[in-house]
């Protein structure tokens, strides 16, 4: 059986994916434990508040998706404070959390309430089957995830 090399094309994508995997374990690196926690934790919410749009526009919606999601988010959106531990702002790793979470807390607490205070209204929606209720309640929590973002969140991906 002849020895086979591999094509240029195929090492080339073999190093490109070594190299993302690389960049994505050095950004992991770059995180404490309670950074990497806050990123995963807000990874699943914004999974589950996508599922969530995707299936309030969809032609015919899979309720049992979308109530799963809106059940995540509802629960994501409790106690947001425990996710901001003092000493896991900027100085302590990379973050897009800004410094403002702890110098502004009241601030801070007023922006997690809006979003616990509105994600309930969504599940109850999902619930009830009630895709228009589901549509206006996402725009409501949209604006609070949007509220504290604009506020607390460092618009740089590099931050």
């Amino acid at each position: 059986m002849p020895v086979r090399f591999f094509s240029s094309k195929s090492l080339s994508i073999a190093a490109s994916a070594v190299a993302v995997c690389s960049l994505a374990w050095a950004a992991d690196a770059a995180r404490t434990p309670a950074q990497k926690a806050r990123h995963d934790h807000y990874h699943q919410l914004g999974d589950a508040f996508k599922a969530v749009r995707d299936q309030s526009k969809a032609a015919s919606p899979d309720f049992a998706a979308l109530e799963k999601a809106a059940e995540t988010v509802n629960k994501a959106s409790i106690n947001q404070g425990q996710w901001f531990a003092e000493g896991t702002g900027p100085e302590s790793g990379k973050t897009r959390a800004l410094p403002e979470i702890w110098s502004k807390p009241a601030d801070f607490e007023a922006a997690q309430k809006m979003l616990a205070d509105r994600t309930p209204k969504l599940l109850a929606a999902a619930q009830a089957k009630d895709v228009p209720g589901v549509q206006a309640a996402f725009k409501d929590v949209g604006g609070a995830c949007k509220n504290c973002h604009d506020t607390f969140r460092s618009k740089d991906e590099d931050h």
